[in-house]
This record gives structure tokens, C-alpha cells and sequence, in this order.
């Protein structure tokens, strides 16, 4: 394919008919009229090669090979922005960047959700979208362009990502109230009998605290797994389950009778990090969005 020939447009316009599955919906979402759209996708087939939608009822289903195009074309989009924005300076107040960010609900809360007024005050035409992946699909996520920052538990620097701790936080034990494994105090040997409820933001992945019980020649009777913390905790109080979280999510729901004690073993601290592609370092927009991050949440 000569690519003096590809509009960068037309990219433009399939994200937006394959996110919208209607071309009336897209053609809103980019400020076109039907026809330029309708007129964009019918040159999409031809370079293409390809139906790209076929209309089923009133919705436009995408073809097995738009479906296989949609992250790549995500991708080179993203690319596009980001070459586009570091040949000049970022004005916050004046920017319409839209930053993708991968990360756990705890994570928005955590890290995000201090400096948010900020963000949106500084920076009032910035569009931030937020995404629930784990650390290998965030690693990925990001060497694919898919995705501007990661927040959550990374450890996953290489060449291509570079990771930053933003804070630590400590592990605690916590129960519904009143569970006998609290009764008078929760020891190694009541916290391996109980059966405990897990978070794995990633399912197949496993967590640091299984890591380190398992160094102690232990294993730890996991019942359940969630894939969200704030579902867990509610999950918790109507449960005899046990969950070891970091103590910051549980400071959210001090008040609601829960027994809270100190994990009965050596555990590393819990890692708010940040992660982000080492080529987006010279990016002066995500520059700026990861200096309000880590620095309001030293």
C-alpha cells in the first residue's frame, strides 16, 4: 500500500464507526454530517478490502477483520496524538488531550481521586478514561500505545516501560465484625485455618501475599476471588471470610463494625506505582499529568 495515499482521517473515522456501531453516532461524536461519513467508510472498503460493517437490523456489526483492525487502529491513533503534542509546548488550561489510563478501582481512589479536582480544574478540556486491567495486560497495553499510564502493582520496568513508586502502604487482616479468628487476637495459626476471599485485579496472576506463605511453607484456603477491592469489601460483611488488603482501601470503611488487624506475618508493603512507556518521557502533556500524580501522592 502507498501510504501517501492513506488519509489519517479515515482512522479516525473507522475507531469512531466501530466504537459507535452506527454511522449517525459517529458522524456526531467527530461534528461530521452522515454523508462525509458514510462517503469516509465507503473509501475505508476500498482501501481496505473489506465490508468493515454490515447492517444488521438497526446496528452495524463490524466484520471479523474490523474487529481484528479496531486496537491497532486505537493504537496508531494514540501515536498520532502523542507525536502531534510534543512538537509543542502543553498548556493544560488550553489542552484536549484525552489520556488513557489502566488501573484497579482501588488505584482511582487512591492515587487518582486526591488530585483529581486538580486535574480537572488545571486542565478543564482534558478527557481522562479509565480502564480495569492488571500488570501484565497494563505492561502490554502500554507497549502497544493503547494505553498512557498504568497505576496499580507493576514491577514490570523493562526497556520499553519505565515504573515509579507514588507510596506504600501497609497490609492488614479484615473481617466482618465479631469473627472468631480476631478472638482475643488474629495469630499465624487462625489466619491459615480461616478460608479467605482474594483480589486479582488479573485473573491467572499471583499476589504477594501468596508468594510470601508460600516461602513459609504455607498455603492459604482461598475461597473466593474478586476481581475488584470495593466488591470484595462489601462481599466481606456478610461473609466468615478472611481478605488481606492494603490499609488505605479499608480506611474507606472504618465505621462499619469490621475487625481490622495486623497481617501475623513479615509482608512487604502494598505499592501504589505508576507506569508509563519510557518513549512518552519527552511527551510534555504526560509529563505534566505525571508530575500532578506523584506529587500529590508522596
Amino acid at each position: 500500500m502507498d501510504l501517501r495515499r492513506l488519509d489519517l482521517n479515515l482512522l479516525v473515522v473507522l475507531d469512531a464507526v466501530l466504537s459507535e456501531r452506527s454511522v449517525s453516532r459517529a458522524a456526531d461524536r467527530l461534528a461530521l454530517t452522515q454523508p462525509a461519513v458514510s462517503h469516509a467508510l465507503a473509501r475505508l472498503r476500498q482501501v481496505c478490502g473489506d465490508e468493515i460493517v454490515m447492517r444488521q437490523g438497526r446496528t452495524m456489526v463490524p466484520t471479523p477483520k474490523a474487529v481484528a483492525l479496531q486496537d491497532e487502529v486505537r493504537a496508531i491513533l494514540v501515536r498520532a496524538q502523542r507525536v502531534f503534542a510534543m512538537s509543542s509546548l502543553f498548556d493544560p488550561t488550553q489542552s484536549r488531550r484525552h489520556f488513557q489510563i489502566g488501573c484497579s478501582d482501588h488505584a482511582a481512589v487512591a492515587v487518582l481521586e486526591p488530585v483529581l479536582s486538580r486535574i480537572l480544574a488545571e486542565a478543564p478540556q482534558m478527557r481522562l478514561q479509565l480502564s480495569h486491567v492488571g500488570r501484565t495486560h497494563a505492561a502490554d497495553m502500554i507497549r502497544s500505545g493503547a494505553l498512557d499510564l498504568a497505576l496499580g502493582v507493576l514491577n514490570s520496568a523493562d526497556d520499553a516501560i519505565a515504573v515509579r513508586t507514588l507510596k506504600e502502604v501497609p497490609y492488614v487482616c479484615v473481617a466482618r465484625a465479631f469473627h472468631p479468628a480476631f478472638n482475643p487476637q488474629l495469630t499465624l495459626d487462625s489466619y491459615l485455618a480461616g478460608e479467605h476471599l482474594q483480589v486479582l485485579v488479573q485473573s491467572g496472576s499471583f499476589g504477594a501475599i501468596d508468594q510470601t506463605i508460600g516461602r513459609l511453607g504455607h498455603e492459604r484456603n482461598i475461597r473466593l476471588v474478586a476481581a475488584h477491592f470495593d466488591t470484595a469489601m462489601r462481599l466481606l460483611l456478610t461473609t466468615d471470610l478472611l481478605l488481606t488488603v492494603p490499609r488505605d482501601l479499608v480506611t474507606r470503611y472504618e465505621g462499619s463494625g469490621l475487625c481490622i488487624g495486623d497481617v501475623p506475618f513479615a509482608l512487604e508493603p502494598f505499592r501504589h506505582q505508576l507506569a508509563m512507556s519510557r518513549s512518552a518521557t519527552d511527551d510534555p502533556g504526560t509529563s505534566w499529568l505525571v508530575d500532578v500524580l506523584h506529587g500529590d501522592n508522596r
